[in-house]
C-alpha cells in the first residue's frame, strides 16, 4: 500500500486458513486461533448449530412467560406509568414492584419471568414516553441479551445489558446452555 509520504507499506493479510481475523508473521500468517495459541473450538458460539440451540432454548423460556400473560401486564404498566404524568420515583417504584410480584408469582409455579430482545425494544421505544431510567427496568428482563444487537437499542443499553453487542464477548461468555443470565438492574 502506498502511503502519502511515498513509502510503501505491506498490507496486513487476513488469516489464510479462516479468513476471519488478521494473520501474524509470527504465526506463519495465521491468526492466533488457527495457529493454536487460542483454540477456536473452546468457543462453541462460533458454531451455527450451537447458536441456534441457544436461541431455541431462550425462545422456549420466553414463550412460557408470554403465554401466561406477564408480558401483556408489563406492557400495560409501562404504558400507564410512562405517560408523562408520574414522577420518577413513582414510576420506578411501581414498575419494580410489579416486576417483583410477577417474578414471585412465576417462581411459585417453577417458571422464571423473562422477555425477548424484540419485546424489550418494543417496551422501550414504542410503549409510553422515553425516560432515562426506563431501560434499567426493562433490559434486565431480556433473556436473549445476545440478540439485542439486532434491534434498536442505544449505546448505554448495549453497554450495561447487551455486553456491548460484541461477538468476541459472546464467544467468551456463552459456552453452554443455559447461557449466563442477563445483567442485574442498576437502579
Amino acid at each position: 500500500m502506498l502511503l502519502r509520504s511515498g513509502k510503501i507499506k505491506q498490507q496486513i493479510a487476513k488469516c489464510y486458513k479462516c479468513n476471519e481475523f488478521y494473520g501474524n508473521k509470527k504465526y506463519r500468517y495465521k491468526c492466533s486461533g488457527c495457529h493454536g495459541a487460542v483454540l477456536k473450538s473452546s468457543y462453541p458460539w462460533r458454531n451455527e448449530e450451537f447458536r441456534n440451540d441457544v436461541n431455541e432454548w431462550a425462545q422456549a423460556k420466553i414463550q412460557i412467560s408470554n403465554t401466561c400473560g406477564g408480558l401483556r401486564t408489563l406492557k400495560q404498566l409501562v404504558k400507564n406509568t410512562y405517560n408523562g404524568t408520574w414522577s420518577k420515583e413513582l414510576r420506578v417504584r411501581a414498575c419494580k414492584g410489579l416486576i417483583t410480584k410477577l417474578q414471585q408469582h412465576y417462581k411459585e409455579h417453577g417458571i422464571e419471568f423473562y422477555i425477548s430482545a424484540k419485546d424489550g425494544e418494543e417496551l422501550l421505544r414504542r410503549t409510553g414516553q422515553e425516560f432515562p431510567e426506563k431501560f434499567h427496568i426493562i433490559c434486565p428482563l431480556v433473556l436473549d441479551w445476545w440478540n439485542m444487537k439486532n434491534y434498536n437499542y442505544n449505546g448505554s443499553e448495549m453497554c450495561y445489558y447487551g455486553r456491548f453487542g460484541d461477538e468476541m464477548t459472546f464467544c467468551e461468555k456463552i459456552k453452554s446452555i443455559p447461557p449466563p443470565p442477563p445483567n442485574k438492574c442498576m437502579i
